[in-house]
């Protein structure tokens, strides 16, 4: 059972678990809605960890190990169409599963990558060093004040986000920098990009607009404390064979704020 199964199981059970009778005074027991999801990541550049490949013909370079706190990945705004799923436990407590479209991240370049002050690459060429595709599906219960026959209801919640990145694609103009770098006689080139899935607890305060007894608007802003690693290799060419240059990794700090605009339907 894979991590995006375990973290949609519970909302699954609770639907089964749904008898016919709706808890609530008005007879209704699930809500979907779709609209705007806006993402704004809260990140900041967390520094590159590596080493250089143990290859003797990398001479001066070999096996070094390399630190560049001040280098990394900064993750950029992005828009995606959201899905909202609510089961209504009561009048004041419903369950939600956010889903919708993976919207498309952007990882723009920070700093500069150097081995013990050989600088090889300067990441702020890069405004987009790397794109990748968010799946993050999340789970939250939320309390809704009022009573549930009020045109306009707030209400607050907490749940857990799973974050899964796939389609990881690099700038071509990495390897161009590259080529004219220290490592060029090596004709290196940047390897398959990794980014680590995570769990990150949430947190939101919304408010839903009734406007009839079945169709509401609902708005809502969240927040996730959310934080990934990314792991690249640069490979490269010796006498001896195709060999690792340079390993590292990064810590990618997103903790997104996200605003929710769109339109429901309960039953």
């Amino acid at each position: 059972m894979n991590k995006l199964t375990l973290a949609i199981l519970p909302f699954a059970l609770i639907g089964l678990h749904t008898t016919t009778q709706a808890a609530t005074t008005d007879g209704k027991t699930f809500g979907v809605s779709t609209g705007w999801l806006h993402v704004m990541p809260q990140s900041n550049p967390q520094g590159v960890n590596g080493k250089t490949g143990s290859s003797p013909f990398l001479g001066a370079l070999a096996n070094l190990q390399s630190a560049n706190p001040e280098a990394g990945f900064e993750v950029q705004n992005a828009d995606t169409v959201g899905l909202m799923l609510d089961y209504y436990v009561n009048d004041n407590v419903s369950l939600e599963l956010t889903l919708g479209t993976p919207p498309e991240m952007k990882l723009a370049g920070q700093g500069n990558i150097t081995v013990h002050g050989v600088k090889i690459i300067d990441l702020n060429n890069f405004d987009e060093a790397a794109t990748t595709d968010a799946y993050t599906p999340t789970i939250s219960g939320r309390y809704h004040f009022g009573s549930i026959n009020n045109k306009i209801r707030p209400y607050v919640g907490a749940g857990l986000m799973y974050a899964h990145f796939s389609n990881v694609e690099t700038d071509p103009a990495i390897n161009t920098a590259l080529k004219n770098s220290k490592l060029g006689p090596f004709n290196p080139s940047l390897g398959k990009v990794k980014v680590d899935d995570a769990f990150a607890p949430v947190a939101m305060i919304g408010v839903d607009y009734n406007i009839t007894k079945d169709w509401y608007a609902t708005a809502s802003v969240s927040y996730a404390h959310l934080t990934t690693s990314a792991e690249l290799k640069v490979n490269g060419m010796t006498p001896a064979g195709k060999t690792t240059l340079i390993s590292g990794k990064s810590d990618i700090e997103i903790k997104p704020i996200v605003t929710y605009i769109g339109i429901g339907y309960r039953f």
